[in-house]
């Protein structure tokens, strides 16, 4: 079978033209070469391509330098599995060697060692993404498919290539379940018992590459229905007992929706929110979110412990370290009171501040020492009691302190 026809319907001109320049250079360079996996499979659904994946039989790497000069091609970067970006006619295009993988144990990175095209196929984690089409002159759109992805996709079924795919690599049944929402396939049958069976080595997965695949569910434009689906396996539970549900989550995120928190975090933001205050702190280490999220999660238990009685004074004290994203995503879930505080805090609490000084007060005749400052902090927490003040009136208040 031929997709040519498909690659000039589906393609834009500049991605038909990028295409067409590497397959004549490959063929200058002696070199095979390939579209490959997801770009395949959406050429035959019919779907726009905003991926171009090409695996050719050399390291990317030394044969780029060889291309002829008059194309201007920019690296955009280089990875450490034979893999390169680069940006031809506007065009980015991910370039990979063609390669074997081992996993020395579940969970872990591959060992990955230089192969042919037809090992390459073979080391893939499902049917519908081993599928190929030659872009060298002899075979130009010629349609590859060694493991019957072809008949997978016309039957709307994921099907895992090996029987310990989700052992090797757990990553694939966050991704077996982006694919079955996006597509709207089913599992095929034994590969939803592979699945099942691989969620005991959920744990084993780096805090990075736990959080890379919870964003790419984000990222999904039907990220509800994976969401969903995570729930359905118990995905998340297994990946840490701390973690929300998708339902949960998706109920949270429609509420910070219209806040105009930051939107390449909010989810993630929606997510730590949901985790037991008491699980909070580990679940984003274990993430491995960084400081910037230990220090939301810190801020969110701040507000949660907030009393609902609380003074001024003390609403003050306990928010004025917090920062206003923390208080925008609690204000959705706290009770009506807390709300009213953290209201109070951003409206009112937060913008009072000293207009006078110790100059101020050494003209009323104060003499220079520690004082100074208690009674400017006297004067501060008279205001933060009673609301905010003038230059002069905060001179009147200071002066029954001195």
């Amino acid at each position: 079978m031929n997709i040519e026809n498909l690659l000039k319907k589906t393609l834009s001109s500049s991605q038909y033209q990028a295409i067409n320049i590497l397959g004549e250079q490959f063929d200058r360079l002696g070199i095979r070469a390939f579209l490959v996996g997801g770009t395949v499979r959406d050429l035959l659904l019919g779907n726009s391509i905003t991926d171009i994946d090409i695996v050719l039989e050399s390291n990317p790497h030394h044969v780029i330098a060889k291309f002829d000069v008059k194309y201007e091609i920019e690296i955009v970067s280089y990875s450490q599995f034979g893999t390169c970006k680069i940006n031809l006619l506007g065009q980015i295009i991910d370039l990979a060697m063609a390669r074997k993988e081992k996993y020395p144990f579940p969970g872990d990175l591959p060992v990955v060692e230089q192969a042919s095209f037809e090992d390459d196929l073979a080391r893939r984690d499902f049917s519908i993404n081993a599928l190929a089409a030659g872009i060298n002159r002899s075979d130009w759109g010629e349609l590859i498919d060694f493991h019957d992805g072809l008949a997978d996709l016309t039957s709307k079924r994921i099907r895992v290539l090996h029987c310990e795919s989700f052992e090797d690599d757990p990553t694939r049944i966050f991704r077996g379940l982006r694919y079955s929402a996006r597509l709207g396939f089913d599992l095929e049958n034994k590969t939803k018992g592979l699945l099942i069976a691989g969620l005991e080595f959920l744990p084993l997965l780096s805090g990075v590459r736990v959080t890379s695949e919870i964003r790419k569910v984000f990222s999904e434009e039907n990220s509800a229905a994976i969401l969903n689906a995570l729930d359905q396996y118990k995905v998340m539970k297994y990946v840490h007992e701390g973690f929300p549900s998708g339902s949960d989550l998706i109920k949270r995120r429609e509420l910070l929706g219209s806040l105009g928190i930051d939107s390449n975090n909010r989810d993630l933001y929606a997510f730590i929110s949901l985790i037991s205050p008491t699980q909070r702190q580990n679940v984003i280490v274990r993430m491995n979110l960084g400081n910037e999220f230990l220090k939301f999660g810190s801020d969110i238990g701040r507000i949660e412990l907030l009393e609902e009685e609380a003074s001024r004074s003390d609403i003050h004290d306990q928010l004025k370290q917090v920062s206003e994203t923390a208080m925008l995503v609690a204000g959705t879930y706290v009770s009506t009171k807390t709300k009213s505080h953290l209201d109070l805090f951003l409206e009112e609490l937060n913008n009072i501040n000293l207009l006078i000084g110790g100059e101020d007060l050494i003209d009323l005749g104060m003499s220079q020492g520690p004082r100074v400052g208690d009674v400017l902090s006297k004067t501060l927490a008279h205001m933060i009691e009673s609301g905010p003040l003038s230059k002069s009136e905060q001179i009147l208040v200071a002066k029954r302190f001195i």
